[in-house]
C-alpha cells in the first residue's frame, strides 16, 4: 500500500467505515423500545453496539483484500517481544491514571451536561446477556476494530504519504477522538490517541496498541460499574489521590523507557 490512493481517499475509507458501523448499529438499535420510553437500554441496544463495532474495520479489510495488498503487513499486524508487551502494560496503566486526571480537570472547566452523563447508564446493563455483549464489545471488539482502522490503516498510510511521523500521529489521533462524538472527552481521548499512535510507530505493530486499548477500556468499564464507592477510595479533594498520580506517572515513565529499547529499525 504505497501512494496508489490519495490522502483524501484514505480519510474517506475511514469515514465510510465509521459511518457504515453507525448505520448498521442504528438499524438494530431502532428495535429497542427504550428509545421511545426513555427507560434503560434493552438487549437490542447492546446487540446494536456489538454489531456496529464488529463491522467497524470491515470496509478497510475488504478494500485491502480486493486490491490484493498483503493484509497483515498493511494493517501493521507484526509480532512483538515479551518486553514490548510488558512495557505496553506499564505504559497503559500509567496513561489510565493520567487521562483520568485530565478528565477531572476538563470537567472542572467545562462540566459535562446531564445528557452526556446518561451514557454511563448504558455501562450498567440490567441483565447478564446485555453485560456479556457490553464487555465483549467494549473490551474486545472496540480495541481491535479501532486500532486496525486508525493505527493500522490510516496512520500508517499517512506516515508513508506525508513522510512526517508527528503530523501523521496528530491528524489520525484527531480523527480518532472526533469519532467518539463526545466533545467533553475530546482532550482525554486525543491524549490517548497520540500515545497509541506513538506506540504503533515505535513498535511498528498494532498489537501493543490493542493491548493498551484493551486495558484502558476494561479498567474504565470496571470503574464505572463500581460507581461512587470506588471513586471515594481514589479521589482526594476532587482529584485523584496524589500517591496514585505519582505511581501512575512512574509507571508511565518506565513504560516509555522500556519502549525505547524495543524500537525496530
Amino acid at each position: 500500500m504505497n501512494q496508489t490512493l490519495s490522502v483524501k481517499f484514505a480519510f474517506g475509507i475511514v469515514f465510510i467505515s465509521v459511518l457504515s458501523a453507525l448505520i448498521i448499529g442504528s438499524i438494530f438499535g431502532a428495535l429497542d423500545p427504550s428509545i421511545l420510553t426513555g427507560s434503560k437500554p434493552g438487549l437490542s441496544t447492546y446487540f446494536a453496539m456489538f454489531v456496529g463495532q464488529g463491522f467497524l474495520a470491515v470496509p478497510v479489510v475488504v478494500y485491502l483484500v480486493r486490491k490484493k495488498y498483503p493484509l497483515f503487513e498493511s494493517l501493521r499486524f507484526n509480532p512483538v517481544s515479551k518486553n514490548t508487551a510488558y512495557a505496553t502494560l506499564l505504559l497503559s496503566l500509567g496513561a489510565m491514571v493520567i487521562s483520568d486526571e485530565i478528565n477531572i480537570l476538563v470537567d472542572m472547566v467545562i462540566p459535562m451536561p446531564d445528557s452526556f452523563l446518561q451514557v454511563e447508564a448504558m455501562l450498567k446493563p440490567d441483565n447478564s446477556l446485555s453485560l456479556v455483549l457490553l464487555i465483549f464489545t467494549v473490551v474486545i471488539l472496540a480495541p481491535i476494530g479501532e486500532e486496525i482502522l486508525f493505527r493500522g490503516f490510516l496512520q500508517k498510510y499517512l506516515e508513508n504519504a506525508w513522510g512526517d511521523i508527528t503530523r501523521a500521529i496528530l491528524f489520525s489521533s484527531l480523527f480518532f477522538a472526533a469519532i467518539h462524538f463526545n466533545p467533553y472527552w475530546m482532550i482525554q481521548i486525543y491524549f490517548l490517541g497520540v500515545l497509541l499512535g506513538y506506540l504503533a510507530w515505535k513498535t511498528d505493530s498494532v498489537i501493543p496498541c490493542i493491548i493498551f486499548h484493551v486495558i484502558i477500556n476494561s479498567t474504565s468499564l470496571l470503574f464505572t460499574y463500581l460507581g461512587d464507592s470506588f471513586e471515594s477510595l481514589i479521589l482526594w479533594h476532587g482529584h485523584l489521590n496524589p500517591l496514585l498520580l505519582v505511581l501512575g506517572g512512574y509507571l508511565f515513565w518506565i513504560g516509555l523507557k522500556q519502549l525505547k529499547t524495543e524500537r525496530r529499525n
